[in-house]
């Protein structure tokens, strides 16, 4: 038809060689990849994929079940492990019952034309069509991410199954209008032969393509690795200084009135010392909750919780400081509803909170408002300390810098990470974060917290 064929044994060994490449490499991919199930399925397949063409090349030598039925069947099933693991990749919900459904059909179909009613014909259309299906929709999967920019391995993907799918479109159409009865599969037509050429390419480019993939999102992993650890001892200095500050002032009173003679007062201070350590305590272990989930695969989920609770617990947290400082927070419950992933919002609240204490003045009042404005709420921390410069503000809006610390109003100090650290947490999980000049004196800092319980962008 073309001119010019091929041998189609040494094509058939030549693609049976490379699916048998491609498994090994996709099963040693997979024991040193953090993708967890998605590459398990992608060695799955690949091994499916060498098994059916072992089974194809030995036509003849075995039974019609095993180098039909069964060889065709692990062939359909590989591109449909590779769909499933391609839909865990880019984080959608793996398609289950619509891979199950399209290999149950083509297993029944190739029964009865193979069993019942041998006709070769019919078998290619049905094997092309499922084929052209799962590779066209591990194109669109991998085309159409909600995740962002595609890397280079995930488009040239995207185009090798979309081209795959293609191919095997025109084949069923092909075979449909010539409807030649083929009695020997490795006397085909040059159409087939051409077929082993897509296979083997197809293979050789999956197998680079899923390589590539595999190779960056487990350089992804890692730098999110040094970066959590990085975040966490970062969280730690910081938000730690403050609680250990306000101890260190409550037990610095309670030895002070001691030595003047005021057991009653010292007895008072060691009270509140014993409430606030239970409270920094507890505060650490959160932190150390939250820390171990930087590591867990996957984003932290949001969860309904009582913003008038959220609140509670970040002034329970800081009271220590509160105490030091003789500071008071006025706060008007309102009964709000937000989902949110819990331990980034409290530890943006709790490090604005401290902010606002450290820049307020000795026995002054810290304000805190919630109101819901669409299907979002915001969380206002006012204070009428000494605030910050019009450069600060505008930089915060645009810009990932960082801030050098200034001292606050009682000489406290810090890392100067606070800010930085809550503007890149509300950035993650979509929320917002603003900071404006306090009318009456000092900053207003303002974020959000969903209303509604969307799913985390993936």
């Amino acid at each position: 038809m073309f001119g010019v064929e091929l041998d189609i044994r040494t094509l058939a060994f030549i693609a049976t060689l490379s699916a048998i490449v491609q498994a090994i490499a996709f099963v040693s991919l997979s024991m040193v990849s953090r993708r967890g199930l998605g590459t398990t399925l992608w060695a799955v397949g690949g091994v499916s994929m060498a098994i059916g063409f072992v089974l194809l090349g030995l036509r003849g030598a075995i039974s019609d079940v095993a180098s039909v039925i069964i060889a065709n069947t692990l062939l359909t099933a590989s591109h449909a492990f590779y769909w499933l693991g391609l839909e865990i990749y880019t984080r959608r919900k793996p398609s289950f019952w619509i891979s199950g459904t399209v290999i149950s059909t083509l297993v029944l179909f190739f029964i009865y034309y193979t069993e019942v009613n041998n006709h070769v014909p019919t078998r290619i259309v049905v094997l092309s069509a499922a084929l052209s299906f799962l590779s066209l929709a591990s194109a669109y999967t991998l085309w159409f991410q909600r995740r962002g920019r595609r890397a280079a391995p995930e488009t040239i993907m995207a185009v090798t199954f979309a081209l795959h799918g293609f191919y095997h479109v025109f084949r069923a159409i092909y075979t449909l209008l010539d409807d030649r009865e083929i009695a020997n599969f490795m006397n085909a037509s040059t159409v087939h032969m051409v077929a082993f050429l897509d296979v083997i390419l197809f293979l050789l480019l999956t197998a680079v393509g899923f390589t590539g993939m595999i190779i960056i999102s487990l350089n992804t992993s890692l730098r999110s690795e040094v970066k959590a650890k990085n975040r966490l001892f970062t969280v730690l200095a910081h938000d730690l200084r403050a609680p250990f500050g306000g101890l260190a002032g409550l037990s610095l009173h309670a030895q002070q009135d001691l030595v003047a003679g005021n057991p009653g007062q010292a007895l008072g201070n060691i009270r509140k010392l014993h409430s606030s350590t239970s409270e920094t305590l507890r505060f650490l272990d959160d932190l150390l909750i939250w820390g171990r989930t930087l590591f867990d695969d996957g984003r932290p989920e949001r969860s309904a919780v009582s913003v008038d609770q959220l609140i509670d617990n970040t002034i329970k947290a800081v009271r220590p400081l509160l105490e030091a400082k003789s500071v008071t927070i006025a706060y008007d419950p309102q009964n709000l509803m937000a989902h949110c992933i819990v331990p980034h919002s409290e530890m943006i609240c709790r490090n604005l909170l401290v902010n606002a204490i450290k820049y307020s003045n000795p026995r002054s009042t810290v304000t805190i408002t919630t109101s819901s404005v669409g299907n979002r709420i915001n969380v206002r921390i006012i204070d009428r300390g000494t605030g910050v410069p019009d450069k600060m503000i505008a930089d915060f809006a645009v810009t990932n810098a960082s801030y050098e610390s200034t001292e606050g109003t009682s000489g406290e100090l810090g890392a100067g990470v606070g800010l930085s650290l809550c503007r890149d947490l509300c950035r993650e999980d979509g929320e917002n974060i603003w900071l404006e000049h306090n009318p009456d004196g000092g900053l207003i800092a303002t974020f959000t917290l969903r209303t509604d319980a969307l799913e985390n962008a993936a």
